[in-house]
């Protein structure tokens, strides 16, 4: 009995791993963006009000974060996020949604952080997902600012955007 249910556990898993490939193969992205600088590089700058801490936030914080866009033909410029992380947030956890300003067909973006990683979902105007924003704060930012009363208020980040 333990044999066929591991039999059958493993033919799920094999067939959910073939159909997610074959549906990544399918959705490439048409343009691919660095928005500021590189991992060993970061450019981009971030600025939370009021800052974040290790405690949940009592109520919403404004961020502000903006950078230069390299990479593809089309990205070029300079990026700009104006938005809000949700009450509950924290250094390691946060929720946020914000306007995006500079990418031409990209109007929003929505997104969680966990531990320094922020993937997010970019929209445009009609509310269509267009693309994908991959940040990451985890080797740039100080968080060791997450432990004072002030919290995190500024910092560096890079990112990666893919636009479908």
């Amino acid at each position: 009995m333990r044999f066929r249910l591991t039999i059958g556990l493993l033919a799920v898993t094999a067939a959910w791993i073939l159909s997610a490939a074959g549906g990544a193969a399918s959705a490439q992205a048409s343009m691919t963006c660095t928005w500021g600088g590189t991992p060993v590089a970061p450019t981009g700058t971030t600025t939370n009000r009021p800052g974040l801490t290790n405690l949940p936030s009592a109520e919403p914080s404004r961020f502000y974060a903006t950078g230069d866009l390299a990479g593809d033909p089309g990205c070029t410029g300079k990026l700009t996020f104006i938005g809000e992380m949700a009450a509950g947030s924290t250094c390691a956890a946060i929720t946020f949604e914000a306007n995006a300003i500079g990418l031409p067909g990209v109007t929003r973006v929505a997104g969680v952080s966990a531990f320094g990683f922020a993937p997010a979902r970019l929209y445009d105007k009609e509310g269509n997902v267009v693309g994908s924003e991959n940040a990451q704060f985890f080797n740039n930012a100080p968080f060791d600012a997450c432990n004072t009363p002030e919290g995190f208020t500024e910092g560096t980040f890079t990112s990666v955007i893919e636009l479908f």
